[in-house]
């Protein structure tokens, strides 16, 4: 189960993430996200991962595809940072042309 809410304010639209991102709620995610992008309106898109509990592959490869847009993943403990770093650093690492093999 994954619980997305939206926050708003003039600098950011935040989808704040509580549950588990596996599975079908990757694409209900996907899809919250493709109809949070126009009303942007030039603020930044952030995604909240403190509440999640869980990131299945396909969950991180979805994060790291809008980290990669611009995106910007917030996390505060332990578990969310670890996931957060992985992405950076993955996502550093195919812009410098390096394989994580």
């Amino acid at each position: 189960m994954l619980r997305i809410t939206t926050e708003e304010n003039t600098q950011a639209f935040t989808l704040r993430l509580e549950g588990r991102l596996e599975g079908p709620w990757v694409a209900v995610l996907a899809e919250c996200c493709r109809s949070a992008l126009p009303k942007l309106g030039g603020r930044r898109l952030c995604v909240n991962l403190n509440g999640v509990m869980f990131v299945d592959p396909e969950g991180k490869a979805w994060l790291a595809d809008i980290y990669g847009q611009g995106a910007e993943l917030l996390a505060e403990d332990i578990e969310t940072k670890a996931i957060v770093a992985e992405i950076r650093t993955n996502c550093a690492d195919a812009v410098d042309g390096k394989s994580r093999h």
